[in-house]
């Protein structure tokens, strides 16, 4: 007859062991590299393309992920309007809402933003602490302009004709078939624009930080927008 095997129970002593000090700092040690393990795992897999949110700034405390062409209406539980930093990977770019289900103000960014005080939601408040829905758009075509710089176009919402300037220069007098055509102005990487109403840099000014869908949006003069306006331009 085969008695079953006994299965051996650990001594009074191996117990004492594991209750010991040295044995809980090991086990804490690994629950910590496991839990390490997983936050940058959850990292690595947007290295490609995507965007980490933090409740810190610094890219520090809790953090959710979106991946390209991934959009949250309403952000998750614990992280609306509580938001600080923004970490950014691949060629990607994002658009944070200051209102759930992608209500204005909006923030277009292309580049990590550390802290979210550095941009204004409106004079004297800050984006940090404001954002409660996101897109995260698929990564830029080919074709597009990239460096650092900015591209102006004859039609709203980025359509039409277009030319480019990179960062650093000034262009007095906008190429033939551009002057008081330009509808759009997109921004690449981190720059801002001038743009005058006459040439040689002349006359009123308008400075922009992000995309400009529409210069309609924008007056040059009571009753006058800035759509169709523009002669001469400076990319910093």
């Amino acid at each position: 007859m085969i008695l079953p095997a006994k299965i051996a129970r650990p001594t009074i002593h191996e117990e004492m062991n594991l209750k010991s000090p040295q044995a809980r700092r090991v086990l804490f040690l690994l629950v910590l590299f496991c839990l390490s393990g997983v936050a940058f795992a959850q990292e690595d897999q947007y290295r490609r393309g995507g965007a980490c949110f933090y409740k810190d700034i610094d890219f520090q405390g809790e953090k959710f992920c979106l991946g390209p062409g991934e959009r949250v209406a309403m952000v998750p539980p614990g992280f609306n309007d509580a938001i600080s930093s923004v970490r950014m990977f691949g060629r990607t770019e994002i658009t944070v809402y200051k209102n759930r289900d992608y209500g204005e103000p909006s923030l277009r960014l292309r580049d990590d933003v550390a802290n979210l005080r550095t941009y204004q939601v409106s004079p004297g408040h800050s984006w940090n602490d404001t954002i409660s829905s996101i897109e995260v758009s698929s990564l830029r075509d080919a074709g597009d302009y990239d460096r650092d710089g900015a591209c102006f176009y004859r039609d709203a919402d980025f359509k039409g004709e277009k030319f480019c300037v990179p960062k650093g220069e000034r262009v007095g007098q906008v190429p033939s078939g551009f002057n008081d055509a330009i509808s759009s102005v997109r921004l690449y990487g981190r720059v801002h624009v001038t743009v005058y109403k006459n040439s040689n840099f002349g006359g009123p000014s308008l400075r922009l930080q992000d995309d400009c869908a529409n210069l309609r949006s924008y007056q040059v003069t009571p009753g006058h927008s800035w759509n169709d306006q523009v002669s001469s331009i400076e990319v910093h």
